[in-house]
């Protein structure tokens, strides 16, 4: 799987890039936001990358943040949103306007994407909500009223406390959760339900 780019802009759409690394291009589906922090053609830039991979398609999704990517990711798991859709939501909202509107059951800044309504936006904030909450933190502009989107390292962070928490209440010594924690992927460490599963069949070893 490609999990980032670093080349030259051959290329600008509204939503995509050509990307030429050592003499290959590469098409990158972008949101309006990276689109606008792309450098001018034949300037170098980086992206990171999601993969899709399907029977009839090999599509790749560029972004020039951690905190896109990841939301991205989160938005194209909820059912009924495909990989365009989550894309389209990116290009609306910010990183840090999405998670707070999602944390906060904003509707209405929802549906301001083309193609979200009201009935999707509740899919959105159900589905989502519980995920999101642990990547708001206190800080920003705004004097820290509405927080910021977390770095990987601490939603993270964030996950591995959750994670040792639940285990906790399950009964297990702390010594246990710390082991089966440890030897989890850390993919793992933001998707709470997932994490728990994982742990569970490493302490039944």
């Amino acid at each position: 799987m490609i999990a980032h780019l670093q080349g030259i802009v051959l290329e600008k759409g509204s939503d995509e890039a050509v990307i030429d690394v050592h003499g290959v291009g590469y098409r990158v589906f972008i949101s309006l936001q990276t689109l606008e922090k792309l450098p001018e053609i034949g300037k170098s830039c980086h992206l990171l990358i999601h993969t899709q991979v399907r029977e009839d398609a090999f599509h790749l999704y560029g972004f020039s943040q951690p905190e896109e990517r990841s939301l991205f990711k989160y938005l194209n798991n909820v059912n009924g949103i495909g990989p365009r859709l989550a894309l389209a939501i990116l290009s609306t909202l910010s990183p840090r306007s999405l998670v707070s509107a999602i944390v906060s059951e904003d509707l209405s800044s929802l549906v301001q994407v083309p193609g979200i309504g009201k009935k999707i936006a509740q899919r959105i904030v159900i589905e989502l909500k519980e995920r999101l909450a642990p990547m708001m933190r206190p800080g920003g502009d705004d004097g820290g009223t509405s927080g910021t989107v977390a770095t990987g390292d601490t939603i993270a962070l964030t996950g591995r406390q959750t994670l040792l928490s639940a285990l906790l209440n399950l009964g297990y010594k702390r010594s246990e959760a710390e082991r089966a924690i440890q030897a989890l992927p850390p993919e793992t460490l933001t998707d709470i339900p997932q994490g728990i599963r994982a742990a569970l069949k490493v302490l039944a070893k």
